[in-house]
């Protein structure tokens, strides 16, 4: 089972000016994050606009963060999903070949699923494709209109019987739901909560794991953060979600998508994320500058950390 605490940075994937994967660039990427304390990673989510590259580049992206992570990285977590199944059964057999340490999927985005037992139905198939690796069902419902309950959804797993469940990457907004799952049955299966600038509203539900696009390059900020909740310091804790929500709410004025995030990451780290893949297109210059702008008069990029 996948046993995971602390931040996991939903990483962007790089990519040349002309669109091509730019995988030189990981290993710089990866001692950025190790130097925030940030040891985990989900590629090829929504941050990583995993369902707008071909299967031969996902499974080039995975191979790529497996070799850069050897020895320094805790948890490679690689997404699989969104597309046909027998095609996201192919990438979560080439990712147990090549040694991650877990794979998420969402559910089919066309022809949904309609129910909690249709969904354990899709992860026992992924399961049947990768015996012997840690699964997370990717509960994204704001995106994939997939409305199930993560409490139902484990009663359906348990039922049908799928070895490799692990728990559920969280993205929504039903915390009784999240509560609920933590409560019943955070002693087996990681329940990890996607919303960044929410996440000292979900420590004391007894969440520990999260992952976000925005620890990237703030990881120093959230770790301060619960270690300060895990200290019984709230004024310190409150100060970095005062820092989150301001850093989340310049991007959400400039429409929050892939796209920009990768921006102001790149603007952040130093580190070229390139464009993202269209329909998300690169904000313009002298958007980009207002962003800065924004960022600074927030205390940022010279404090982020």
């Amino acid at each position: 089972m996948l046993r995971v605490e602390g931040v996991i940075a939903a990483v962007f994937t790089p990519v040349k000016e002309n669109g091509a994967l730019n995988l030189d660039v990981i290993d710089r990427y990866v001692d950025h994050l190790v130097s925030q304390g940030v040891l985990n990673v989900f590629v090829g989510g929504s941050t990583g606009e995993g369902v707008n590259f071909s299967l031969a580049e996902r499974k080039q992206l995975t191979e790529k963060w497996v070799t850069a992570g050897s020895g320094k990285l805790q948890n490679v977590i690689v997404h699989v999903g969104g597309v046909s199944i027998p095609d996201s059964q192919d990438l979560a057999r080439h990712a147990e070949s090549v040694g991650v340490q877990g794979i998420a999927t969402l559910p089919t985005l066309f022809f949904k699923p309609q129910n909690a037992d249709m969904v354990a139905e899709h992860l026992k198939m992924m399961c049947d494709a990768a015996p012997n690796t840690p699964l997370l069902y990717y509960h994204l419902p704001g995106n994939t209109d997939v409305n199930i309950r993560i409490e139902d959804l484990v009663n359906a797993v348990e039922k049908l019987g799928v070895p490799t469940f692990s728990g559920a990457k969280f993205t929504g907004s039903d915390l009784r739901d999240l509560r609920r799952s933590i409560k019943l049955f955070g002693d087996r299966y990681v329940f990890a909560y996607g919303c960044d600038e929410q996440m000292l509203c979900v420590l004391p539900l007894g969440c520990k794991t999260f992952i976000g696009s925005t620890y990237n390059y703030a990881g120093r900020l959230y770790n301060k953060l619960i270690d300060a909740y895990k200290n019984g310091d709230m004024e310190t804790a409150l100060r970095q979600l005062d820092k989150s929500q301001s850093l989340v709410g310049v991007l959400f004025a400039h429409s929050f998508d892939a796209g920009i995030n990768k921006q102001v990451m790149s603007l952040v780290s130093g580190i070229d994320m390139g464009p993202p893949r269209y329909p998300m297109v690169y904000r313009s210059d002298d958007e980009m500058k207002q962003v800065r702008s924004e960022l600074e008069e927030g205390g940022f990029l010279n404090g982020i950390y």
